[in-house]
């Protein structure tokens, strides 16, 4: 029975490490060309470090996550086919993990900082919630008006008390859109 051999190196979360340019030199025994799988965006990064580190030459990077290798006319499998300068599988996983890690650090930050803004322009439109009591909220001028008239009584409650809360409250309208205008 015939051994199936697959035409491929799969570059997995440990990136370009000893192995995959020991397993393209055993593939290269074989065969003049291999196929090396490898995450979406960066490939040319990767075709140029394995390159570097194989001898290979890239001659086709296919959809943007593979890339055709060349061992060359003359190839001769090297005596030490895991070069020196690169990382062990060990180092290489927790490399990832380390950029992996200073990945969702930078998303954080990234929302942390929007967030940061949300909150700086709502301070601008409404003010700072934390200078604020639980009363004072409440408590506006329309409602200790009223208390102040209910105190007094109906009878003394004139139509000029009526005209200024209401020329009061043109106002304060008034001083709402225009700070609803300059924040625009």
């Amino acid at each position: 029975m015939g051994q199936k051999r697959s035409n491929y190196v799969p570059i997995g979360r440990r990136g370009v490490f000893g192995g995959v340019i020991l397993n393209m030199h055993l593939h290269w025994k074989r065969h003049e060309t291999v196929k090396v799988i490898c995450k979406p965006g960066e490939v040319q990064e990767y075709a140029d470090e394995i390159a570097r580190l194989s001898g290979g030459i890239p001659i086709q990077i296919i959809a943007d996550d593979t890339i055709v290798f060349y061992r060359g006319r003359d190839y001769v499998q090297p005596e030490i086919m895991s070069p020196i300068d690169t990382l062990s599988k060990k180092k290489a996983l927790e490399k990832s993990k380390y950029e992996q890690s200073l990945e969702s650090v930078r998303r954080f930050i990234a929302i942390a900082e929007k967030e940061l803004e949300l909150y700086y322009r709502h301070v601008a439109l409404y003010g700072d919630p934390s200078n604020r009591s639980a009363y004072s909220i409440l408590d506006d001028s329309r409602s200790t008006r009223g208390k102040r008239n209910a105190e007094i009584g109906e009878e003394n409650y004139s139509a000029s008390e009526s005209n200024l809360s209401d020329l009061e409250l043109s106002e304060i309208d008034d001083s709402c859109s225009d700070d609803n205008q300059s924040s625009s």
